[in-house]
């Protein structure tokens, strides 16, 4: 079985790419490397293979949903920079993902959408449940690709609960 996953994290923006230091560009980007590797890494106990499309353009989420067609969303709920630009302030960084998750998840009711952020606060994973998360994570700040497996079992379960739905 073949399933692809739409990673939409701001690290593949340009506009975050441009704001953000190099240092902290160089751990985000281990991090995103360490969860691809995690994704495509053979596995001979599963019959799925990932295939992982990466986006910065949250934006554009309707367009590359409708062009993907993934089984799976993983979306960083933190935009700091893209909040900037709509609401002047990068604390409402979080108010972008919602915002697109509620959108997400009119549009698209059962399509799993899997939640990530550093440090998460209750507040914060309530808001992404009442969205419409499927699931929630806390960003592991590892970047090593046998920490972030457990994400491709996870995968594996809300695959299967959809194909039971069909």
């Amino acid at each position: 079985m073949k399933a692809k996953i739409l990673f939409l994290d701001d690290i593949f923006s340009d506009l975050f790419r441009k704001k953000m230091p190099s240092d902290q560009l160089v751990w985000d980007d281990n991090w995103v490397s360490a969860v691809t590797d995690a994704m495509l890494e053979s596995n001979q106990n599963t019959d799925i293979v990932f295939n992982v499309i990466k986006s910065g353009e949250i934006e554009a989420w309707d367009d590359l949903v409708k062009k993907e067609k993934p089984d799976i969303i993983l979306l960083d709920l933190f935009w700091p920079e893209q909040a900037v630009v709509k609401y002047n302030d990068r604390r409402r960084g979080t108010d972008i993902s919602l915002d697109i998750l509620s959108k997400i998840r009119k549009v698209y009711p059962d399509l799993p959408v899997v939640c990530y952020t550093v440090k998460p606060e209750k507040e914060l994973m309530d808001k992404a449940y009442q969205n419409g998360a499927t699931f929630f994570l806390e960003k592991v700040t590892l970047a090593m690709p046998e920490i972030h497996s457990p994400l491709k079992y996870i995968f594996i379960y809300l695959l299967r609960q959809a194909e039971n739905k069909k």
